[in-house]
């Protein structure tokens, strides 16, 4: 715990009755996930507002988002496919379908060809005697259990490595080994043009991840100064456990890189005056060689600015700016980073802020880096967690 952090008088912060919280700058929008639940690493995949971070796939499929439920209501074939990828996880998926209504959960999938051939299938079906609710569709087949059509039920899928574990209403189904995907897609099915489906809750937390900062030293990391000498150099240290960063320009990088992944950060921002501090988390940038610099590294940009302009926490600078403000000065916050291929997605504190897919796909692998903005920002890095992933593979014929 940082003791050196009180009520600051530059942030004056009034609880409205939409639950959203004002302070200077914006509206703190609230997440979805419960405070306890976000510090365990849980996301949310459905905002409860719109599509945002999913792509619609399939030709006359139709969704639309009333009183916070995803509905499909018997439009034809297709399903929505996160922008983002995963490897191993935990998922939550709340859902309810018409009578005699067919859907499934996807996991681990490609977007080419038949999509319960091209990954992993979790049957949402009360009338298939074959693939009962809870099966991996043609793979490995639930002890069926009772599961009324119009009725909300809850799926939950751990995947790690081989192992799959499927719960229907809190009842293990499923326990088995499957070893032909590894990566890929979370996806919602519609499956026919007369069934109903809908969801309300499709949260997921990402397993498998390793701490990159000790919370002791800059093992793993370098400083890295600017050769301007008319910008005062920044100030790094480690702080109760927390990198903390003050002045720059300049940045502190890892010593490793990474091309596919998905990442957690656990940052503090402190009032700037009368707005927010700024600072962001580069990602799959290049090495500058030598040991100063001149310019930003030359990665993409995740934002880490508690404002309602200048792209706001969790934006893709300069490219898509973040929905809403998910984070305020003088509370640790966490911010998620998920890369694979030329497609980004960033939460803070469980909630989805943007996504972005890059038609150029110019960043591929590289550093990562937490950046020193200027001499009035300070800025506290308390974790950062990462794991590998890989683009999917699709199943050969």
């Amino acid at each position: 715990m940082i003791l050196r952090r009180t009520l600051s008088s530059a942030l004056v912060c009034v609880t409205l009755l939409s639950l959203a919280i004002r302070c200077e700058g914006g509206e703190k929008s609230p997440s979805l996930v419960p405070p306890e639940m976000v510090e365990q690493g849980w996301l949310a995949l459905f905002n409860g507002q719109d599509l945002a971070g999913w792509e619609v796939l399939g030709t006359t499929a139709e969704w639309r988002v009333q009183d916070g439920t995803l509905t499909n209501v018997g439009t034809g074939l297709g399903w929505l496919a996160t922008v983002s990828s995963w490897g191993d996880f935990d998922l939550l998926v709340e859902w309810k379908l018409s009578k005699g209504g067919n859907s499934s959960v996807y996991f681990r999938a490609g977007t080419a060809g038949v999509t319960w051939q091209n990954g992993y299938d979790v049957q949402l079906d009360q009338d298939d005697e074959e693939n009962p609710t809870g099966s991996i569709f043609g793979r490995i087949k639930a002890t069926k259990v009772p599961v009324p059509d119009e009725e909300w039920h809850t799926t939950e899928i751990h995947t790690e490595g081989s192992r799959i574990v499927v719960k229907i209403d809190g009842q293990e189904v499923l326990s088995g080994e499957d070893s032909t995907f590894a990566h890929g897609r979370i996806g919602l099915q519609m499956h026919d043009d007369k069934t109903t489906v809908q969801f309300r809750k499709v949260w997921v937390r990402p397993l498998g991840l390793k701490p990159l900062f000790n919370g002791k030293d800059f093992t793993g990391w370098r400083v890295r100064k600017n050769d301007r000498p008319d910008h005062p150099q920044p100030d790094v240290r480690i702080e109760e456990s927390a990198i903390r960063i003050q002045g720059g320009p300049g940045y502190v990088e890892s010593a490793s890189e990474h091309a596919d992944f998905h990442a957690r950060f656990k940052i503090e921002t402190l009032p700037r005056g009368d707005n927010s501090s700024n600072s962001g988390v580069f990602v799959r940038g290049p090495r500058v060689p030598g040991d100063n610099f001149t310019i930003w590294p030359e990665g993409l940009e995740v934002q880490v600015f508690n404002e309602l302009n200048d792209f706001t926490t969790g934006g893709f600078y300069s490219h898509v700016a973040a929905r809403a403000l998910y984070a305020q000065n003088d509370e640790w916050f966490w911010m998620d980073v998920n890369a694979v291929e030329n497609r980004y997605v960033a939460w803070v504190n469980g909630m989805p802020a943007a996504a972005w897919v890059d038609p150029g796909n110019r960043f591929v692998k590289g550093i990562l880096a937490l950046q020193a903005h200027d001499p009035k920002s300070v800025i506290y890095y308390g974790a950062v967690e990462l794991a590998e992933l890989a683009p999917h593979v699709d199943l050969k014929e």
